[in-house]
């Protein structure tokens, strides 16, 4: 049994007993560790059925998606799973701009791109979003006169409650990343940086929990919620921005796209 279809029909059993069968009117289940172990154990013989393998990447599970729902860790053994809004589509800017970096970029930026060029693979998303921040892109999209400064990233505690549905869930010790978070004066901008345009099972919490974080941590700061897409070419980087938005006066966890823009960096 391959890696995909083991994980196909675990899931699908799993979500038949906790999912299925959860009381009418409940939006929301959490489950442990020991929940999963006695569903897992069949395929652990086959050296298979490891936790983190089970839950990664799991919103592109065919059980996932013909139930609509999303995952949220925790803690390392609790998740949480809550119905989800329609995936957002991340329409092709029809905004260009050949993008004149506003700083140099670093010798150890040229070459890992260079490198991942000669390979025609995509560099990794950490190095991406650093050359989005440090070339001004991200400064340029939102009209901010400085390129910002990094002051939060990576694993945290989300810290807040949602509205899914009619029924408000509490996140409060939800486990989320964060691919880096940009501060100014009266500004903040939460980024999440993928590696390729196709994003077709976005999960629109990793965007909105953190933006809803930061928003109620920095009252008096406008704080943003920015999709980077970014792929390389012959040509350089292309970036596509978007800037996403959610009505705070809306019972719901759906955002939209307000606006977008294609950046072209080019690499010589």
């Amino acid at each position: 049994m391959s890696k995909f279809s083991w994980r196909e029909e675990a899931w699908e059993l799993f979500l038949l007993k906790f999912w299925d069968k959860r009381k009418s009117g409940v939006d929301t289940i959490e489950y442990s560790k020991e929940d999963l172990e006695p569903i897992l154990a069949k395929y652990q013989k086959s050296g298979q059925g490891e936790i983190r393998i089970f839950h990664y990447g799991c919103e592109k599970v065919n059980a996932f998606k013909k139930r609509s729902i999303s995952m949220i860790p925790l803690t390392r053994h609790k998740w949480k799973i809550i119905l989800r809004e329609e995936f957002l589509k991340f329409e092709k800017p029809t905004d260009e701009l050949i993008f004149s970096p506003k700083n140099k970029l670093t010798d150890g930026m040229l070459m890992g791109v260079k490198d991942t060029m000669s390979q025609k693979v995509n560099p990794g998303e950490t190095t991406l979003l650093a050359i989005a921040k440090h070339s001004g892109i991200i400064a340029d999209f939102y009209d901010l006169k400085d390129e910002g400064v990094l002051f939060t990233g990576g694993r945290q505690r989300a810290g807040i409650h949602l509205i899914v549905g009619s029924h408000e869930v509490d996140m409060t010790k939800a486990q989320i990343e964060i691919d880096g978070g940009f501060e100014w004066s009266n500004t903040v901008v939460i980024a999440e940086m993928k590696s390729s345009f196709d994003q077709d099972n976005f999960n629109i919490n990793q965007a909105l929990i953190p933006m809803l974080k930061w928003r109620a941590l920095l009252p008096n700061k406008k704080v943003y919620s920015l999709v980077l897409l970014a792929e390389t070419s012959s040509r350089g980087i292309e970036y596509r921005a978007y800037d996403l938005v959610h009505d705070e006066r809306s019972l719901s966890n759906k955002m939209e796209i307000s606006r977008s823009k294609k950046y072209i960096l080019e690499i010589g």
